[in-house]
């Protein structure tokens, strides 16, 4: 008997050279459409063995040309050529926006169905927040002499709050004085200034992927292209991202350093660095989307780097928000800018809403000065990750797939590859259960994760999950084309 050909031994460099080799081959091979769309590709083991390389390597190549979007993996098959392929890293144009979504498309996110239902929301049960800190601020704000609400406040805010504000940021590391600082109406509004004031139409961005439903719908509304980069575990994925800059040229890239929404990830100090020395490279600007980092616990920010505590406001734009923590319907944020930025942005804010809400400015302040946001937060902070730590265990104990620690908000989670997991959204919604699932963060990616509310979800939503994936199990969707 012959014996059979064996793969040529491979240290760690010669295996990551070869498989960026495949990887540009047939990146290379579908872009010129030299590869059809659903054409199969070698298998594994054959095309280990025609390059006498070890099968491990081939599978990592392929996995990164699934996970670019240019490959599918079909179960049992083997590797096909995806149908989105011809999309990967295209811009996204302007035409696609067609106003504000319709009913029923993503506002279950706003309005729960249902005790179970809650899962969805983006913001905390009203009993983890409280009122009486709230209550204090508005019996302050009423004592005082109402002489002070009556003239325009300065356009970047009320100065005790940026001052405030200014000393919040240092102590997470961020250099930033009050004339840096322009407090907004959440961090919807400050989003809302950067685009209009420093973006025009027809510009290239570039955006993470999964990202929050509002970036990718302010930017579309405003005709900006947006380029898309996967995010890892430890941030985006910069060889992509580094592949972007060469070819479109971007103006600006949006992103979160601490907690990401929907992931809950963050950014690792190795890859900080290397995103900033990669903007300085490409003449790229950087909005760091803050809104949930009050919500890492203290233990857990050496695992992390904020991006305007390194860059020093060159190139970063950051952006706060307090309506995460301290009551949704309390819409008050902040951005911390350099100075010339800050004179667009202020050009910007005299023609659209002239200043930020004075009174606003001031319930926020006293919370931050008399109301022990601290304590607040780390009391917050310590039921979250003692919820998500438990609400992991739970999601893995039943089988599933779940990314991060259980710090923050939110759980990114998937029922695993086996399972048709849009038939079981789909079967969730049927049933009154609606959730938020991959389609409301990302464009073209396979909807199979969904987004828990850590807060919010309970066994009884694990439990109807479960009983959706069964129903799903047992009533199969036919194949394509039958």
């Amino acid at each position: 008997m012959t014996p059979k050909k064996q793969a040529a031994p491979q240290n760690a460099r010669a295996s990551g050279a070869l498989i960026h080799r495949i990887f540009n081959e047939y990146r290379g091979r579908i872009e010129s459409r030299a590869l059809a769309v659903g054409e199969r590709l070698p298998s594994v083991r054959a095309m280990a063995a025609s390059m006498s390389i070890s099968n491990e390597t081939v599978l990592r190549a392929y996995d990164k040309l699934a996970a670019a979007g240019y490959l599918e993996a079909r179960r049992g098959s083997g590797f096909y050529v995806s149908p989105r392929a011809l999309e990967v890293g295209a811009p996204t144009p302007s035409p696609r926006w067609e106003g504000p979504p319709s009913p029923g498309s993503w506002d279950h996110l706003l309005q729960s169905t249902g005790p179970e239902g809650d899962s969805a929301l983006g913001t905390l049960p009203a009993e983890w927040t409280g009122t009486e800190a709230l209550s204090a601020a508005l019996r302050s704000l009423a004592g005082r002499p109402p002489a002070g609400l009556a003239d325009y406040a300065d356009r970047r805010g009320w100065l005790p709050l940026r001052e405030a504000l200014a000393a919040r940021l240092r102590m997470a590391g961020i250099d930033a004085t009050p004339d840096q600082i322009m407090t907004t109406a959440g961090a919807a509004d400050a989003l809302n200034l950067v685009v209009w004031s420093l973006l025009y139409q027809g510009q290239y961005v570039v955006l993470e992927e999964p990202a929050p439903f509002i970036h990718t719908q302010r930017l579309l509304a405003s005709g900006i292209w947006i380029l898309r980069v996967q995010r890892l575990e430890d941030g985006p994925d910069l060889e992509r991202l580094a592949e972007l800059c060469e070819k479109y040229k971007p103006k600006a890239f949006f992103c979160s350093s601490v907690l990401q929404n929907p992931t809950s990830t963050s950014l690792s100090p190795r890859k900080a660095h290397q995103l900033l020395k990669l903007a300085e490279q490409h003449d790229l600007w950087i909005v760091d989307d803050d809104t949930y980092g009050d919500l890492l616990p203290r233990s857990r920010l050496g695992e992390t780097a904020r991006l305007a505590a390194l860059d020093h406001f060159e190139r970063v734009i950051h952006i706060g928000s307090f309506s995460k923590t301290a009551a949704p319907a309390l819409r008050a944020g902040f951005l911390a800018v350099n100075s010339q930025r800050m004179q667009r942005l202020m050009l910007m804010r005299s023609v659209s809403a002239i200043h930020s809400s004075l009174a606003t400015d001031q319930i926020l302040h006293h919370l931050l000065t008399e109301g022990d946001y601290e304590q607040h937060c780390r009391g917050l902070q310590e039921r979250l990750e003692t919820h998500g730590r438990a609400l992991l265990a739970k999601v893995r104990a039943r089988g599933w797939q779940a990314n991060g620690t259980g710090a923050g908000m939110y759980l990114w989670m998937s029922p695993g590859e086996a399972v048709d997991a849009p038939a079981v959204w789909q079967a969730l919604a049927a049933d009154g259960a609606r959730v938020a699932n991959e389609t409301i963060f990302a464009s073209h990616r396979f909807d199979s994760h969904v987004r828990l509310n850590i807060a919010r979800t309970d066994d009884a939503m694990l439990d109807r999950i479960a009983a959706a994936i069964d129903r799903v199990a047992s009533h199969p969707r036919p194949p394509a084309g039958i």
